[in-house]
C-alpha cells in the first residue's frame, strides 16, 4: 500500500491508517463493508460553526452549530465540506471539523424499555442496521449533542445520544487549580474569549502573572474563571497550571437545546436515571455551582439539581 498523499482528505487518511495492517484485498473488503454500515461523520470543533448555503464565506448562513455537534459528511474537501446536520444540507469549513474521537463506554437506556436503533447515518430517517435492548454496552467513538457514532457487537453506526447513559466522569486533575498567564513575552497579552475559538468574541486581555481558575481543562483551550467570576476560554499553551487550589465561584449560564426543543430537563441526580424535578424553558439563566464534563450542579430559582452540560451556554 502506498503512503497517503499530503492532500488526501483527513477522513480518508484515517481510514487508510486503520487498514494499514491488512492485505490490500482484505482492506478493500473492509472499506466496502464500513461504508455500507455507516456514513462518514465528523464533529464540530473550535466554537460555533456556520453552516452555509455555498462553499463561500459570503454565502448565506443556514444555521450555527456548537462544538460537539455531529455532522454527516457528504463530500469532503481541502477548505470546505458538504455536510448534513439536523435535516439541513450545506457547507462547513474543513478546518473546524474533526474526524477524531475518544472511545467512551455507555449503556443503552430507553424510557419505554424498547430497544435502541443503530442507524447507518445520524438521522431518524436513516436506515436501521439493527437494534439493541436496554443495558447493552456500547463504545462511543464520537459523542455529539443529538447523535453519537458508536460501535457495538462489531457493528458501527449511529445512536441517539439522549438514550445513552454515560458513566459519571471524575473532574479533571486541573479543575479548581490556579493557572497563571504565561505569554512568551512580557509585552504580550492573552485573549480571554467567550468560546474556545480564535474567532470568538474577546472578553478581555491579560498580561503575564494574571491568575485564573481552571473550570474545565482541554487540549487546546481551558475553560477558566477570572477573579471577578467571569467564565470564558484561554489558549492552554499560554497558561501555566500551578498546584495552588481555588474555589470556583458560582456563575451564570443560559439554557439552550440544540435538538430544537423548547425545554430542558432538571434532574435530582447527574444521570439520565435521575428523576426529573421539572422542566425548564430554553433561555432561562441558571446558577452553576459545580461544572462537570457531562453534568452541572445548578441552582434554578432556589432549587438545587442537575442539568446536562450540553444544554448550557
Amino acid at each position: 500500500m502506498k503512503t497517503p498523499m499530503k492532500n488526501t482528505p483527513e477522513k480518508t487518511r484515517i481510514a487508510l491508517r486503520r487498514m494499514a495492517g491488512m492485505t490490500a484485498a482484505a482492506a478493500m473488503l473492509f472499506a466496502g463493508a464500513a461504508m455500507a454500515d455507516a456514513a462518514d461523520s465528523a464533529l464540530v470543533k473550535g466554537g460555533r460553526l456556520n453552516l452555509r448555503q455555498e462553499a463561500s464565506l459570503t454565502a448565506k448562513v443556514l444555521g450555527q452549530f456548537p462544538t460537539g455537534t455531529l455532522v454527516e459528511v457528504v463530500e469532503d474537501g481541502k477548505d470546505w465540506c458538504k455536510v448534513q446536520v439536523n435535516g439541513k444540507s450545506g457547507y462547513m469549513m474543513t478546518k473546524y471539523l474533526t474526524w477524531d474521537g475518544e472511545d467512551r463506554e455507555a449503556q443503552v437506556r430507553t424510557n419505554t424499555g424498547i430497544g435502541l436503533n443503530l442507524r447507518n447515518a445520524p438521522s431518524l430517517s436513516a436506515e436501521i442496521i439493527t437494534s439493541f435492548k436496554p443495558g447493552t454496552e456500547v463504545i462511543v467513538i464520537q459523542k455529539g449533542h443529538q447523535w453519537s457514532r458508536v460501535k457495538v457487537n462489531g457493528q458501527e453506526g449511529f445512536m441517539a445520544t439522549e438514550y445513552l447513559n454515560f458513566a459519571q466522569e471524575q473532574p479533571s486533575a486541573a479543575q479548581g487549580k490556579v493557572a497563571v498567564v504565561n505569554n512568551p513575552r512580557d509585552t504580550q497579552v492573552l485573549n480571554f474569549r467567550a468560546e474556545p475559538s480564535l474567532d470568538a468574541k474577546v472578553l478581555g486581555q491579560f498580561r503575564n502573572g494574571t491568575k485564573v481558575t481552571i473550570v474545565k481543562s482541554g487540549k487546546d483551550w481551558h475553560k477558566v474563571q477570572t477573579e471577578d467570576g467571569t467564565i470564558g476560554y484561554m489558549m492552554a499553551s499560554f497558561l501555566k497550571i500551578t498546584n495552588e487550589n481555588a474555589s470556583i465561584k458560582p456563575f451564570t449560564m443560559t439554557l439552550v437545546n440544540y435538538n430544537g426543543g423548547s425545554i430542558v430537563n432538571f434532574r435530582n441526580q447527574p444521570s439520565l436515571k435521575g428523576s426529573i424535578i421539572r422542566t425548564v424553558p430554553v433561555g432561562t439563566k441558571v446558577t452553576v455551582i459545580e461544572h462537570g464534563t457531562d453534568w452541572c450542579k445548578v441552582d434554578v430559582d432556589g432549587e438545587t439539581g442537575y442539568i446536562s452540560t450540553w444544554f448550557m451556554r
